[in-house]
């Protein structure tokens, strides 16, 4: 007997075993109904037998064997295994399960399929048509389980950052009153300054917090855009800084029109986390450079460091959120490894492009090219490449997209 006939003739038993499995994966299975329990089971199993009964092309074989879901329908428009994984895998989430539980009920699936169908049924291919379509039902629930888990930690870290704004906000203000209050002794005016100074690291990582969660939900990154001129901007950015590391040095040079249209302050934001970058994992005895260039059609900052170069493969995730390959525990940040991140989605959102190379002889540079006017049409999004020259260069490249990736220190 083929095997889709069999599980055709055997549906409702298969059924009775998948509930009898889903009712052990507690705590989420308590007190749920047999209808609860069975969740899409029986639309997955016809939908599997209808799959199997279709006919298949080398092609969509060999897509399958890659793990990609077949496209449209089954016979009689019915849906696919894989479209109905994905609505499973939401109402299984929904319902509190875990992700390896969902799993294991395909699992359970497929063995009680061979145990009910038995040894004595010879159909290979069959075998093979349902273990695909397993396959494919599972794949698409994995998948979906995952985005909508990262969805809901998303929401939640934006929800969390934007209601810290307020009370961070608070404790500013009174840090700030108490450090003016007169007759304040040494002791409680450095405690003053100490809450005031925490509080502001605070501010800008619940700021880097609401740009991630702004990128990964699709909002991406907002924009003020106005006459803008780098220069000031690089300046601005450069003093701070200084006066926050008295024994860095930091050499500025300009050449052609540095002006543009573009979020000042988002660009400010860019450049202070490129620099910081640069402080922190730099050569601490050389100095810095940040060379701000125009040319007809954009303005291009680079900023260089000296210092051992990046390992090639550091490169291939420096802009991913929130990892952080820090080799000298000394120079590791106490911040959340979002700087990169930020600069590359801020340099996307208006048109340009963000690159860094790092070698033996040059050390490691980080390129901004922004284009002077607002782009017609944002570029497709694409994974930082690396790659090494001949030289011995390693090298990534970012294009503008709106790939969420990047962060706060070289790796770091």
């Amino acid at each position: 007997m083929r095997l889709a006939n069999f599980i055709r003739g055997h549906h409702e038993a298969i059924l009775v075993a998948w509930e009898a499995f889903a009712r052990t994966l507690k705590p989420a299975a308590e007190g749920m109904s047999k209808a609860g329990l069975r969740d899409h089971a029986g639309e997955i199993l016809t939908a599997i037998v209808a799959d199997m009964d279709s006919l298949q092309s080398a092609a969509e074989k060999g897509a399958k064997s890659k793990g990609h879901r077949s496209k449209g329908a089954g016979p009689g428009g019915k849906k696919d295994p894989g479209a109905l994984g994905q609505l499973h895998a939401i109402l299984r989430i929904e319902s509190g399960f875990t992700l390896s539980q969902v799993v294991a009920e395909y699992r359970a699936l497929r063995a009680s399929v061979f145990r009910l169908w038995g040894k004595a049924h010879a159909d290979a291919a069959g075998v093979s048509r349902f273990n695909e379509a397993i396959d494919e039902a599972l794949t698409e629930a994995v998948d979906r389980y995952t985005e909508k888990t990262n969805r809901y930690r998303d929401q939640v870290i934006g929800i969390v950052s934007h209601d810290l704004r307020n009370p961070l906000s608070s404790i500013l203000m009174g840090s700030s009153a108490l450090g003016r209050a007169e007759g304040l002794d040494d002791k409680s005016s450095r405690i003053a300054s100490a809450i005031q100074n925490s509080a502001k690291r605070m501010v800008r990582i619940v700021g880097d917090l609401l740009d991630l969660t702004r990128t990964r939900l699709g909002s991406g990154i907002s924009l003020v855009r106005g006459p803008s001129d780098v220069g000031p901007i690089c300046q601005m950015v450069i003093s701070e800084l200084e006066g926050s590391h008295p024994n860095a040095v930091i050499r500025y040079t300009s050449q052609g029109d540095l002006r543009g249209e573009w979020d000042s302050g988002r660009l400010a934001q860019v450049l202070s986390n490129l620099v910081g970058n640069a402080l922190q994992h730099g050569d601490a005895d050389k100095p810095i450079r940040v060379d701000a260039k125009g040319d007809v059609e954009a303005v291009v900052v680079a900023v260089h460091n000296a210092g051992p170069p990046i390992p090639m493969g550091l490169l291939s995730d420096i802009f991913e959120p929130m990892v952080r390959h820090v080799e000298d525990p000394a120079k590791a940040s106490s911040g959340l490894g979002l700087g990169l991140y930020i600069a590359k989605e801020v340099v996307a959102a208006h048109g340009g492009t963000i690159d860094v190379t790092s070698t033996d002889a040059d050390s490691t540079t980080f390129t901004v090219r922004l284009p002077r006017h607002p782009p017609q049409e944002a570029p497709r999004a694409h994974a930082p490449r690396a790659r090494v020259t001949k030289s011995g260069q390693t090298r990534a490249r970012l294009p503008a997209v709106a790939k969420p990736s990047a962060h706060a220190g070289r790796p770091g």
